[in-house]
């Protein structure tokens, strides 16, 4: 098939799923605290937890609401986060459930993808500095993970809608020497607002 003729079922469907009942665009933003631990063990025994990294910054980025049924909605989202030496992109997939007509609870898996992690850098230099195990960290540390967020909304207006957010981590972003005893795993705390068009 042509690449134009992909490129207008894409615009059409794009189109359809813009002007559908149920569905609205908006933009979001706000505060962003993220938190980095670093575990360090010998045979599973954990010898150590280092609170390494607990940076706070903003996120801002866009959202698609999409109400599956009355009280049942999913909201994809796609924000950029900055704090301080770290920058994420964050994709977060919520399932939203109206506990009352204004409030809801959200749970859903977020994939983050790091374009700058230099504070854990330096933790990390620190660590095997200490032990003699020094590497290049860009092949050590993982560019993506994956989360667990959960949190809760509140709807002031249709338009104007307040969430709060943390996000578990489920993956390990190390991958060097020290694989069997050091994992870091960065978790991630969002409050802000959202603006539905």
């Amino acid at each position: 098939m042509k690449k134009s003729h992909v490129l207008l079922i894409c615009a059409v469907l794009g189109w359809q799923l813009g002007t559908a009942q149920g569905v609205n665009f908006g933009i979001t933003g706000g505060l962003l605290n993220t938190d980095a631990k670093i575990d360090i063990s010998v045979f599973n025994f954990s010898l150590a937890e280092l609170d390494a990294v607990n940076n706070t910054g903003f996120y801002i980025g866009v959202l698609v609401d999409i109400e599956a049924a009355p009280n049942f909605h999913i909201q994809p989202e796609i924000t950029y986060g900055s704090a301080e030496d770290l920058s994420f992109i964050f994709v977060p997939i919520m399932m939203k459930y109206y506990v009352i007509p204004k409030l809801n609870l959200q749970l859903g898996p977020q994939f983050n993808f790091s374009s700058e992690l230099g504070d854990i850098k330096q933790a990390i230099r620190d660590i095997e500095g200490v032990i003699g195990t020094n590497g290049d960290l860009d092949d050590v540390l993982n560019s993506t993970a994956i989360d667990l967020g959960f949190g809760a909304g509140f709807d002031f207006t249709k338009k104007l809608r307040a969430q709060a957010r943390y996000a578990l981590p489920l993956t390990d972003i190390y991958d060097g020497p020290l694989g069997g005893s050091l994992d870091i795993k960065n978790s991630s705390f969002q409050i802000g607002l959202a603006y539905m068009f």
